[in-house]
């Protein structure tokens, strides 16, 4: 504990030269302002549980109803008559519970509602902020730039989604709106969303993402602050997640490839019960028909 304690509070590695922790201290006790401080990680924890709970009645209480006005059926009470004729031969493979398309959906459209409701929240909270418009603004005069009680909620609100997403690490609901519509039987309206998904990738974290942020953060942090080994690191860990988007890319391109032979997007991420839901669903309808 006392080498992580010491490598935590090490200057050398995470401040800038010229600076150090006692510079912080200084400044909160001679401008009273406020500054970001490990303590403020102690919101995340109840946060994070509050978040969770809402889901769960969000889920529960809306987002289930609305996908049963859709038509979207919960389909695991015949799921589970189906393993259980097969128990030997499945317990033999390892077989994991299927999840139904209802259960999908509200997770989806859950996940659409608190990324479209942060993404409002950041813009409100930015769209102020002279440091937005120009990144040159990050660097400057630090450590003595203050931190606003708008920016500080909108982290801790950000944490704590992402910390109620550990709580439920089983739960697979990436799709969100384009999944929503297929589940919705909304095909068309799934491939649109999924072309302004794809178009949207391709300006703000393949292009956008290079030109505003990683330019700022390696070319305007060395000139103004010089560089330090915390900046390699963070800089290292940007560039690799825009090389992991570029990876994303390939695969919504595959996607959008395979829509265009096909007729039909199929997401390249989506498991193999996604698969047998739909075969299911196709079977329920037939049925119906017979």
């Amino acid at each position: 504990m006392a080498a992580v304690s010491t490598f935590i509070s090490n200057e050398w590695f995470w401040l800038p030269k010229n600076t150090t922790w006692e510079d912080f201290t200084q400044l909160k006790q001679e401008g009273n302002i406020n500054l970001p401080s490990p303590k403020d990680l102690l919101y995340v924890f109840p946060l994070s549980g509050a978040v969770y709970l809402i889901e769960v009645l969000f889920e529960r209480y809306i987002a289930k109803p609305i996908g049963r006005s859709f038509g979207i059926h919960d389909i695991s009470a015949r799921k589970a008559m189906k393993d259980k004729k097969t128990t030997t031969t499945s317990s033999s493979k390892g077989s994991h519970p299927h999840v139904s398309p209802l259960t999908k959906f509200s997770e989806s459209c859950w996940r659409f509602l608190a990324y479209l409701s942060l993404f409002i929240y950041g813009v409100v909270v930015v769209q102020n902020k002279l440091w937005i418009w120009d990144t040159r603004l990050c660097w400057l005069n630090y450590p003595n730039q203050p931190l606003t009680d708008d920016v500080f909620w909108y982290y801790m609100i950000e944490l704590s989604f992402y910390g109620s997403l550990l709580l439920s690490p089983f739960i697979d609901a990436k799709r969100k709106l384009g999944k929503m519509a297929i589940y919705a039987g909304a095909k068309q309206f799934s491939d649109i969303v999924f072309a302004i998904f794809a178009v949207t990738w391709f300006a703000i974290r393949l292009c956008y993402y290079p030109y505003k942020i990683l330019y700022t953060t390696i070319f305007d942090q060395a000139s103004i602050l010089g560089r330090y080994p915390a900046y390699y690191v963070f800089n290292g860990l940007l560039l690799f997640l825009y090389a992991l988007q570029w990876y994303w890319f390939y695969l919504i391109c595959v996607t959008a490839i395979g829509a265009f032979k096909t007729g039909e997007v199929k997401d390249e991420r989506s498991d193999s019960e996604d698969n047998d839901d739909e075969q299911d669903i196709g079977s329920g309808e037939a049925d119906k028909d017979k």
